[in-house]
């Protein structure tokens, strides 16, 4: 068992890395959105800025690699994503494809080893863990988005890792609920720093940070409110302590409220200053976009992000891959990054050969993650409706405005209890969480046409563990809070499993039909990586993988 503890971690890292890295020199011109971001990357490291290139030829070989001029060219991203592809045109050198993309794919495998360190801290089990890195690392969404020189992939890496922080930051309140007000959170500063650096690669690394933000204050008046809810039960009972005969009436509101100013003053400040920081070689350098002599840097950068917003806000030209975000849980229209096909007087061995990218779903990861989502949304919801009826405790009703303040406030926060102590529910309202963080705003704002379908990339860790979560329970794991026993089972949280759920025979039934459906899931991987990373194929191999119609 002591080996496994670390051979299989490994062991899903080398997976990870060995289907983001081999062959990432193909193809060897640039792909979709490459053009832009790579482009403004070898520039930005010459100039401290994105400067305009000649052409849009793809190519990219000899000195067409470091062909850009030295006039400003008007970026619509934040820098820190083309800083990080920079990082390995620097290591690799601007020629190939290893240049350009080595940065992203390091960033892929990074994610499935914070998506990991994540699963273990949801769940206090290995297995989990090692489980959701597995169903990451074999996501077709994400090895292709680790193997493009695109944003989205260090997005994805950034909001995993902030999510990480948020849990450790919870973890750490867990064990020391005994101070009034929280000022002291180190690991809520390091995801203020990573959502920050989140924001600075896309602008939709806030919305994670938004989210985690409001999960953090309703999960601290949760607590504050059954704490000042079994103190007034307790009062009102004649308690024979003396701290509880002499104790104040609770105000947990105010104290909720005075947090979560606190909590903000923590995040936010730092998250600025990530993202400004990622603006150095602009600010640094006065030939930058939007620079005008005498002009202040910091009045010229507010200039530049209105400019950038209205950009964003007036894109109306159609595109043929456009997603509508409604679409992207069960990936139905993925998008065509580049393709290209040949004839046998051509070399090709087949009637027709294709080479393409394109990142479509390993159907049983993505599919499943769905609906493993669905699962741990219904048993939050059960468990919540327990935790609505064990919150009216008898005989503790009090008088008085504030009181009836704290009550009413009191109601709102009860299906929040349940989530904050039964550690498999926190563990669900923290995954579907991070999940809505990166779909949910683009679905209630979506009004332009230019969305596509791998942005959903920063949902794919999200997936992975909410999969990796079921998969356990249904393996009979018992999902764990730090430093407590084990979790309720399932029937605790009010799901009735059947009778024969206990049993030796039907638990090993279950646990073979979990390693069937991990095994299957590897070999879809296998099957789908030569259409994830443009490898030759025939015609027909190619078309036999377009199962739907919005994927071809």
């Amino acid at each position: 068992m002591r080996t496994l503890r670390w051979a299989a971690p490994t062991a899903v890292i080398a997976v990870a890395f060995a289907l983001r890295f081999w062959a990432l020199e193909r193809p060897g011109v640039l792909v979709f959105d490459e053009l832009y971001y790579v482009r403004d990357a070898i520039s930005q490291l010459a100039h401290g800025f994105p400067t305009v290139w000649p052409d849009d030829d793809p190519d990219m070989s000899g000195a067409r690699a470091t062909s850009f001029t030295d006039d400003p060219s008007y970026a619509v991203h934040p820098p820190l994503g083309k800083w990080l592809i920079g990082l390995g045109v620097l290591l690799f050198g601007a020629g190939d494809g290893w240049g350009w993309r080595s940065a992203a794919a390091l960033a892929g495998v990074a994610t499935v080893g914070v998506t990991m360190l994540l699963g273990y801290r949801l769940s206090r089990s290995r297995v989990i863990a090692w489980t959701a890195g597995l169903l990451l690392a074999i996501d077709g969404v994400h090895v292709t988005l680790s193997r493009v020189a695109l944003l989205d992939g260090f997005l994805a890496f950034f909001v995993a890792l902030g999510a990480l922080f948020v849990w450790l930051d919870q973890e750490r309140i867990a064990r020391d609920p005994s101070r009034p007000i929280a000022w002291r959170r180190p690991w809520l500063l390091a995801a203020g720093l990573a959502f920050g650096a989140a924001a600075a690669v896309k602008w939709s690394g806030l919305y994670p940070l938004a989210f985690f933000l409001v999960l953090i204050t309703v999960w601290d008046a949760a607590a504050r409110f059954r704490e000042a809810r079994d103190l007034r039960g307790r009062m009102h009972r004649g308690s024979s302590d003396p701290v509880v005969a002499h104790a104040r009436q609770p105000r947990p509101l105010l104290g909720s409220a005075l947090q979560a100013a606190v909590t903000a003053a923590i995040a936010l400040p730092v998250a600025l200053l990530a993202y400004v920081a990622s603006w150095a070689g602009w600010i640094a350098s006065p030939g930058g976009w939007g620079r005008t002599p005498g002009v202040p840097w910091p009045v010229a950068l507010w200039r530049y992000h209105a400019e950038m917003l209205a950009w964003h806000g007036t894109l109306s030209a159609p595109h043929p891959y456009q997603a509508h975000p409604f679409t992207w849980p069960l990936a139905l229209r993925p998008t065509a990054m580049y393709e290209i096909g040949w004839g046998p007087d051509q070399g090709c061995d087949w009637s027709a050969c294709v080479s393409g990218i394109t990142p479509l779903p390993n159907p049983l990861v993505t599919w499943a993650g769905v609906a493993a989502l669905w699962a741990l949304a219904w048993l939050a919801l059960r468990a919540t409706r327990t935790a609505r009826g064990a919150a009216a405790v008898p005989g503790t009703a009090v008088t008085g405005s504030a009181a009836a303040g704290n009550a009413a406030a009191e109601s709102t926060v009860a299906r929040s209890t349940a989530a904050a102590r039964d550690p498999l529910i926190a563990a669900s309202v923290f995954v579907i969480v991070g999940y809505l963080s990166g779909w949910l705003p683009w679905l209630l704002t979506f009004s332009r046409s230019a969305v596509f379908q791998f942005y959903a990339v920063v949902l794919t860790p999200f997936s992975a563990l909410a999969l990796a979560l079921v998969l356990g329970v249904l393996c009979g794991i018992r999902v764990r809070g730090p430093g407590s026993g084990p979790a309720p089972s399932m029937a605790d949280a009010g799901v009735n499993p059947p009778a024969a759920s206990d049993d030796a025979d039907a638990l090993r039934g279950r646990r073979a039909a979990v390693a069937c459906f991990l095994s299957v899931a590897v070999v879809l991987a296998l099957l789908f990586f030569p259409v994830w990373t443009g490898m030759p194929v025939a015609e027909w191999f190619w078309q036999a993988h377009m199962w739907l119609p919005g994927w071809s």
